[in-house]
């Protein structure tokens, strides 16, 4: 009896510490995601079109992601990414919705040289408006 209550100690120490470690992991707090909500009227598709094309890998890269892009434009020709109207008559001509882990991750790529670069070629086909907000966790 005593030969396995010297195997089964360790294995029960390794699998409290085991629970215990995995508990402490799901208390750790969770970071708000970070969300560009950009509404954007194109002057220029052809221009536009190089911008989202550079763009993308740049966003990529600097850990982005597209959650929504939305819009009449020339290369979008699937009618499930039209934009509907709802309330108050906001129609933007292409709506596009990114997603960042934190504000420095969204702050490293605005400021970054790529993106400089390629911003150029967004200002001179598009008039953009855009939001910066906060996940909110507490409700």
């Amino acid at each position: 009896m005593k030969s396995k209550t010297i195997y089964l100690l360790p294995i029960l120490f390794l699998w409290t510490l085991s629970i215990q470690a995995q508990t402490e992991k799901s208390q750790e707090p969770i970071s708000p995601k970070i969300f560009v909500v950009l509404d954007i009227t194109v002057h220029d598709t052809i221009m536009y079109e190089q911008y989202r094309v550079k763009v993308e890998p740049i966003i990529k890269s600097y850990n982005g992601k597209y959650l929504v892009r939305s819009g009449g434009m020339a290369f979008d020709k699937d009618p499930d990414k039209m934009v509907i109207p709802g309330e108050g008559n906001w129609n933007p001509n292409r709506l596009i919705i990114l997603e960042w882990n934190s504000m420095e991750e969204l702050q490293k790529f605005i400021n970054s040289t790529e993106y400089q670069k390629v911003a150029e070629l967004r200002k001179k086909s598009a008039s953009t408006k855009s939001v910066i907000v906060k996940e909110n966790l507490t409700d």
